[in-house]
C-alpha cells in the first residue's frame, strides 16, 4: 500500500512537471516574434531598434494571460490537459490582452522616447527621470494587468487602473513580482539548459501563488460592494 502510494505520488509529479513543460512550450512557440528579434536582430540592437522590439512583444501579452490562467488552475488543483487550459486562457480574452498589450507597448515607447528626448537632447535631467519613473511603471505593472485580465472579465480602462493601483498600494506584492523574475532570470544565468524549459510557467506560477491573497482581497471587496448594492 506504501508502494502503491509512493507510486501516485512519483506520477503526481512527473504530471505536474510535464505540465509546466507544456505550459512554457506553448508560451515560448506564441512569443516567436520576438524570439525571433532576438535571434536575427539581437539583444543589444534593443534601443536602436525598440520600436520594431516593442511590436514583436505584444503578443507576449495573451500568452501571458494564458500563463497565468493556467498556473492559477494548477494552485487551486483544477487544471486539466495543458494545452485545453493555455488555449482557454489564451483565446477567451485575446482581443482584450492585445488591446492591453498594444496601449502598454505604446506608453513605453512614448515614455522612452521622451526620456531620450530630455536627456539626450535637451539635457533637462529632471524631466528625462520623470519619464524614466513613468516608463519603469509601465513595465512593472505588467504582471497586474495579465493576471487580472486572465482572472476577471473587467473593461481594459479597469484592468489599468486596478493594475497600478496594486502597484502603489501594494508594494509587498510588487517586489514579489520583480523578485519572482530575478529569480528566474538568475535561474537562467546559473542552468540555462534547463531553466529555458520552465522559466515562463515558474514565473507565472510564482507571480500568482504569491498574489492568491491580493486576488482574495479584490474578491471580498467585490462582493461587498455587491450586497450592499
Amino acid at each position: 500500500m506504501a508502494e502503491l502510494f509512493n507510486i501516485e505520488r512519483v506520477l503526481g509529479f512527473c504530471e505536474r512537471v510535464c505540465y509546466f513543460f507544456m505550459i512554457n512550450l506553448l508560451f515560448v512557440v506564441s512569443n516567436l516574434p520576438v524570439l525571433f528579434f532576438l535571434l536575427f536582430v539581437g539583444g543589444s540592437q534593443i534601443r536602436e531598434c525598440l520600436p520594431l522590439f516593442l511590436f514583436c512583444m505584444i503578443p507576449m501579452a495573451p500568452a501571458l494571460s494564458a500563463v497565468f490562467y493556467s498556473m492559477n488552475r494548477l494552485i487551486h488543483g483544477i487544471e486539466g490537459s495543458a494545452w485545453r487550459d493555455y488555449k482557454r486562457g489564451y483565446c477567451s480574452d485575446f482581443r482584450q490582452t492585445i488591446m492591453l498589450g498594444t496601449g502598454q507597448v505604446f506608453f513605453i515607447f512614448m515614455f522612452a522616447a521622451n526620456m531620450e528626448f530630455f536627456a539626450v537632447q535637451v539635457r533637462i535631467l529632471p524631466l528625462a527621470v520623470v519619464f524614466a519613473v513613468l516608463g519603469a511603471a509601465a513595465v512593472l505593472v505588467t504582471p497586474n494587468l495579465y493576471m487580472l485580465a486572465s482572472r476577471y472579465e473587467m473593461k481594459n480602462l479597469q484592468i489599468v487602473k486596478t493594475g497600478v493601483t496594486l502597484l502603489i498600494a501594494r508594494p509587498i506584492a510588487t517586489l514579489g513580482n520583480i523578485v519572482s523574475l530575478a529569480i528566474v532570470l538568475m535561474a537562467f544565468e546559473l542552468v540555462a539548459g534547463t531553466t529555458v524549459l520552465f522559466m515562463g510557467s515558474v514565473y507565472g506560477f510564482l507571480v500568482m501563488f504569491m498574489n492568491q491573497a491580493v486576488m482574495r482581497n479584490l474578491e471580498n471587496s467585490a462582493a461587498g460592494s455587491n450586497s450592499s448594492t
